[in-house]
């Protein structure tokens, strides 16, 4: 374990700007640690053991330094060659390529979801697939973007493929080798329908054994993908979602031509700027259907759902960098006599930016668990994934927002500079809550899923399940006071699914604020156990009061000074991942009551 943040506090120095450049993002993140070992065998963490340490180690020094050198080269579309002909590529910085290579290459990030890579003798269970992501993405999150979107494109075509399909394309789209690699994006968002895809106009028409699309796509990620997934409506089919198809383009014919469509732009974004994102015009591009032709739009959200679990991952890892350096500058500078890290306000600050991380670490790979268990043909984890997908993608996007807005600010001056990674990590962290769904979609979605799919009751039976399944005295007063507010909260949730259309719409980004605590609280508690009955810490105990008091319990003119004084008590012990006692616990129970 490194000694740079967790032991060595007493080097502060005045006018010192310290950062996390050589720090092993692995060894330094024992939750993750703690998360792996519970949710994977003996011996599929001790195969990845070596593999997440040499990325926490390239994370923090090589890839770190690559992200940050591709972020300021933004890539260059190339519509015409010098003999004008028509050739839409995009150049890309060097340190992207670099970067394409790691991911895609050395550590398979792509691949692991569907064959046996990194010496393991099958594919990598999704907690696992994920930890190596949520490492990756601490350093680098725009390229995650076209990973994901290939990694779930490989899982469409494995779903609803037909076979042809899955032998011509899958190799490609799963290879580690950049040479044979052929990614994938979706394009799916066009101008007049936005978020309402039933809008859409592109037509398919069909040509003998494919089809051809014609019209434009507004917002095209990876736009110089090899293979695209695209929504078109067949002529003659009936408006709105359902009458959408679903096609597989690829960029180029089998005889090495470009396809027929255009690329008309690049788009200047606020954030993720290392990879292109654009605009595009078909015009007769050669497609062809994916499965069931009147089930475009669901097969689509099949792919929509997967990458809103990546893209709460990538947040969870934005929230967990944001700790990190915000710990790092703190404890190294010194101000008014001594570190920023001894300042009370300093504290509360990191703190939060560590409860707000650990609660989203605990809800990505929870939920990546229930993947793993629905695709062994667990139902009950499936229903359960139609409401924990959505509530990751609502909530956990949006706060990464906050986190890395923190964070900035906690570096000071320093921390609105580009020279500095906080900015970067602040317009990454924005584009979270607009893909796959703005957050008012999402909530929406999630009311959606009480109602149609009724999944309230497996949702807050998983909860129920957590809180009586602890056995630490202590931890089952924590739990019993979680127990009233589940409660509150699934009458809360009932009496808004029978409201009025209009009435219950404007309340669903509430409730799903709230179900997404009480759920993260649940798991805290039960993490809470686990790790009472290993080693006697009470940690994440200390952690589950902390989040009950601040999500459920303040609300209006509440006595501002109760959790004060444990908190600068045992704030070493807490970010330093040490041994915080029981007595720190029940100090807090007594505060809480009283």
């Amino acid at each position: 374990m490194s000694s740079k943040v967790l032991n060595d506090n007493n080097k502060a120095q005045y006018g010192a700007m310290p950062d996390t450049e050589g720090l092993n993002f692995f060894e330094e993140d024992q939750n993750l640690a703690f998360h792996l070992k519970h949710y994977l065998s003996s011996e599929d963490y001790g195969r990845a053991l070596p593999h997440l340490t040499e990325l926490g180690e390239i994370a923090g020094k090589e890839l770190d330094q690559l992200s940050r050198t591709a972020d300021k080269h933004d890539p260059v579309l190339i519509n015409y060659n010098a003999k004008g002909e028509r050739i839409d590529e995009v150049e890309y910085h060097p340190a992207f390529k670099e970067m394409q290579q790691l991911g895609f290459g050395k550590f398979a990030l792509v691949a692991m979801s569907h064959k046996p890579v990194l010496g393991f003798p099958t594919k990598l269970p999704n907690v696992l697939k994920y930890a190596f992501w949520y490492l990756f993405v601490q350093s680098e999150f725009g390229l995650a973007c076209p990973m994901s979107m290939t990694d779930a494109g490989a899982r469409v075509l494995e779903d609803f493929g037909d076979e042809e399909m899955k032998k011509t394309y899958l190799p490609h789209m799963t290879s580690t080798d950049l040479n044979e690699l052929w990614t994938c994006a979706q394009f799916m968002t066009e101008k007049q329908g936005g978020s309402d895809v039933g809008a859409n106009t592109t037509i398919a028409k069909k040509a003998g054994d494919h089809w051809e699309l014609w019209g434009d796509k507004w917002f095209c990620s990876n736009v110089t993908s090899d293979l695209a997934l695209v929504l078109a409506r067949p002529e003659g089919a009936p408006e709105g979602s359902k009458g959408l198809g679903m096609f597989l383009m690829p960029r180029r014919l089998p005889d090495g031509s470009l396809n027929k469509y255009k690329i008309n732009r690049i788009k200047d974004k606020f954030g993720t700027r290392d990879f292109a994102s654009g605009e595009v015009t078909f015009e007769g591009a050669a497609a062809y259907v994916v499965g069931d032709l009147s089930r475009g739009f669901k097969q689509m959200m099949s792919m929509v759902n997967r990458s809103r679990l990546s893209n709460a991952v990538r947040s969870t890892a934005l929230m967990r960098r944001s700790f990190l350096e915000s710990l790092v500058s703190a404890r190294g500078r010194e101000a008014f006599g001594s570190s920023l890290a001894e300042k009370p306000l300093m504290q509360e600050t990191i703190f939060e930016l560590l409860l707000d991380a650990e609660a989203a670490a605990a809800m990505t790979m929870y939920t990546a668990h229930i993947y793993d268990k629905s695709d062994s043909g667990d139902k009950t984890g499936e229903k359960l994934l139609r409401i924990l997908t959505p509530l990751l993608k609502g909530y956990v996007c949006k706060r990464a927002r906050n986190s890395t807005s923190e964070g900035m600010e906690a570096r000071g001056g320093n921390g609105y500079i580009e020279d500095w990674v906080d900015p970067k990590l602040v317009r990454d962290a924005h584009v979270g809550s607009i893909w796959e769904g703005t957050t008012n979609i999402v909530a929406l979605d999630v009311v959606r899923a009480l109602m149609k799919e009724q999944v309230g009751e497996d949702f807050f039976g998983n909860i129920y399940n957590h809180i009586n399944g602890v056995s630490d005295s202590l931890a089952q007063q924590v739990g019993n006071k979680l127990l009233q507010i589940a409660k509150k909260i699934e009458c809360q949730a009932e009496n808004i699914i029978g409201l009025p259309g209009p009435q219950r719409e404007l309340r669903a980004k509430q409730l799903m604020n709230r179900m997404y605590h009480v759920f993260a609280a649940s798991l805290l508690l039960k993490e809470a156990d686990l790790q009472i009955n290993e080693n006697g810490n009470y940690r994440k105990l200390y952690l589950t009061l902390q989040y009950l008091h601040r999500y459920f319990i303040a609300n209006g003119l509440d006595d501002y000074s109760y959790p004060d004084q444990t908190l600068l008590q045992w704030f070493e012990e807490i970010v330093d991942y040490r041994v915080v006692p029981a007595e720190a616990v029940k100090e807090f129970i007594q505060n809480f009551e009283g």
